[in-house]
């Protein structure tokens, strides 16, 4: 009797602790992520804009769509090179809750932030 109404105690407790968990609040790992890109990269566009639609003399190219599905972060978009690209994962990464990134970033052509004679695979 003694086991039994041990087990149950501990099938009682494993409930409550499994069931504690918060669920992920995805909208607020999107807001997150997006103030921790803004904040390094600056403004982002709000819509996708292509290079040529938006002119070889503006600066802005940087662009990166966030989306979070239970806490899996997504990243889209297009940065100045690939520093740039692993730096906006690492962002995203850093943030409360993250399970994993997604990194889809391209590379805008004709742009890079790249050091010079840097000879490694894109």
């Amino acid at each position: 009797m003694r086991i039994k109404r041990s087990f149950i105690a501990i099938c009682a407790l494993a409930l409550v602790i499994g069931c504690a968990r918060a669920p992920v609040d995805d909208a607020a790992i999107t807001k997150a992520v997006k103030a921790k890109l803004a904040a390094e990269f600056g403004r982002l566009e709000d819509s996708q804009v292509t290079q040529l639609d938006r002119g070889a003399d503006k600066e802005t190219i940087t662009y990166i769509s966030v989306n979070s599905v239970n806490g899996v972060v997504t990243l889209t978009g297009e940065v100045r090179g690939r520093k740039a690209k692993d730096k906006a994962a690492e962002l995203a990464r850093s943030v409360e809750h993250v399970a994993s990134v997604t990194n889809n970033l391209s590379i805008a052509p004709g742009y890079s932030d790249d050091a010079v004679g840097d000879k490694s695979p894109q």
